[in-house]
């Protein structure tokens, strides 16, 4: 099962991952250009009025301002590789999702985003289609078997947006070698 979030969990998870991942003197510098009000202490969603979109876009707004603020505090500061990675992961989060406005306020981008990350907590699942009906989260498992023993032969775990034929030849590159043999 995949923790499949939406944007807003998204980017506040993100920011709580970047603040985690940093020491305590960094963390200070990383709090002091947060400007929403939120302490990105809790997991559950800040409490506003979901069924006003004023209220969502402000939301949005603070949040990703947040986060691009966390960003500019990191821009070319040496840091440890934990910080870097969530970094990089916060920025990917931001830059996936938002689109900044000509009225200059962050909004939810109207558009899907290729290979968009769809967990914070799982970085590497993505969303997956069974048919064009039937959509999964998570990752698609591939197998080689032999066909005269039926004995698998290699197996691979790729993210859940990877084509099937993408693994093929490394699945069967034992099998291959043999008959070229």
């Amino acid at each position: 099962a995949v923790a499949t979030q939406d944007t807003i969990t998204l980017i506040r998870s993100a920011i709580r991952g970047v603040l985690r991942a940093s020491d305590r003197e960094l963390r200070v510098a990383l709090r002091a250009v947060i400007s929403s009000g939120d302490a990105y202490t809790d997991l559950g969603k800040p409490v506003i009025d979901w069924t006003e979109q004023a209220e969502r876009e402000a939301l949005i707004d603070s949040r990703a301002r947040d986060g691009f603020a966390l960003l500019a505090v990191l821009d070319g500061r040496k840091v440890a590789e934990e910080v870097d990675q969530a970094a990089r992961l916060l920025a990917t989060v931001l830059g996936q999702d938002l689109q900044h406005g000509e009225d200059g306020v962050f909004r939810i981008a109207r558009k899907v985003a290729k290979d968009r990350v769809i967990s914070t907590v799982d970085a590497e699942a993505r969303h997956g289609r069974k048919t064009v009906e039937r959509s999964f989260d998570g990752y698609k498992g591939h197998i080689a078997e032999d066909p005269d023993s039926e004995i698998i032969t290699a197996t691979r775990v790729t993210a859940g947006n990877v084509g099937d034929a993408e693994p093929a030849a490394e699945l069967l590159a034992d099998l291959l070698s043999e008959q070229a043999e």
